[in-house]
């Protein structure tokens, strides 16, 4: 959970979240981050290169864990989920030599299922419709190209100028925390909306103003809070986020926008508080006790972020972020022991 609301994500901002995924090993992330981040990235900027460099390493460390994931499966004589790992440590892998190895490995396990049935039909049954996933390129499974973390969902890859408004709203408010409420809004909302994922908060705003004029509803209020922001408007976008939960105060996006703007100028406390006051209303509990730790973090005091991210292992949804953050601060602490554990049980689910 970053403070990251109102910035704008350009490819720096995805480049530093590889480069952390990277260092920590996360290699499906890093893989992400650094992708989004050469698609953002102008020509003539002198992170390209970095950028390219840093896809061939995440793309090599998941070549590296399917093979070894394909070797212990094939050691196992789970067949069908070894040609799945060979499939994809040859689709990951930059490196010439692990490609040679996942192509030989995909090899073997079509010699195997040729084999006679004497020397094992039911293995070489197992191989053969393994065979047909591994040229297929299958990626499901619990194959290590598949287990994306945290925070990022693929948006539907879609031909966008084939879709109509209705069904480009409808994949756009789906995510949201409150995307059913967002989609019974009607049409002149989904005609703002549309014009604010464009870019064009300057014909969104009258559209919104004119549904407040008749109603006085959180979610507009919200959006126009965040074309407030954008304008550089900060203290009205506040006003309004104060106003949206005065309408409705469940409204998780308004309490976050909140947050967010509160931490972004330095007013921890006040960002502090309103944590503990969703956490108080049950409202998206886990992430506020989560973000709570990235507060004292900023505030520098170690001891409450600790004991924060503590707390937050008991969400399973902040679970393996939670010991992220924990695992270095036990090592500081020299408390291995108790960094193995958290390891072992949160971070090393992958395959």
């Amino acid at each position: 959970m970053i403070f990251n609301l109102f910035k704008k994500k350009d490819h720096l901002y995805y480049l530093n979240l590889a480069r952390k995924a990277l260092a920590a090993e996360r290699y499906a992330d890093a893989r992400t981050d650094f992708q989004e981040a050469l698609s953002r990235c102008p020509e003539q900027a002198g992170e390209n290169g970095e950028i390219r460099d840093g896809l061939v390493q995440a793309g090599d460390g998941l070549g590296q864990l399917n093979l070894h994931e394909a070797e212990r499966s094939l050691n196992a004589g789970d067949l069908a989920k070894a040609a799945d790992h060979f499939a994809l440590a040859r689709d990951f892998s930059c490196q010439p030599q692990l490609k040679e190895r996942a192509a030989q490995g995909l090899k073997k396990l079509e010699r195997m299922s040729a084999e006679p049935a004497g020397k094992g039909a039911a293995a070489g049954g197992a191989a053969a419709s393994a065979g047909k996933g591994a040229a297929a390129a299958g990626h499901g499974g619990s194959s290590c190209g598949s287990c994306a973390t945290d925070h990022r969902v693929a948006e539907p890859d879609l031909p966008q100028e084939n879709l109509s408004d209705e069904d480009r709203f409808a994949l756009l408010v789906h995510p949201l925390p409150l995307g059913a409420r967002y989609a019974a809004l009607g049409e002149k909302f989904r005609r703002a909306y549309l014009l604010i994922h464009e870019g064009d908060d300057r014909q969104a705003l009258p559209l919104l103003q004119q549904i407040l004029l008749s109603c006085e509803d959180d979610i507009v209020i919200y959006e126009v809070a965040l074309i407030m922001y954008r304008a550089g408007r900060v203290h009205e976008c506040e006003e309004l986020l104060n106003r949206s939960l005065k309408v409705n105060p469940t409204n998780s996006m308004s309490y976050l926008a909140l947050v967010h703007l509160t931490a972004e100028h330095r007013r921890i406390p006040e960002a502090i508080g309103l944590l503990h006051r969703m956490m108080e209303l049950d409202i998206i509990a886990d992430q506020a006790q989560f973000m709570l730790g990235e507060l004292h973090e900023i505030a520098g005091d170690k001891a409450a972020a600790f004991e924060a991210w503590s707390k937050a292992l008991a969400f399973p949804s902040m679970a393996k972020s939670a010991a992220e953050r924990l695992v270095p601060m036990l090592g500081e602490q020299g408390r291995v022991e108790e960094a193995k554990y958290l390891v072992k049980k949160y971070l090393k689910g992958c395959c």
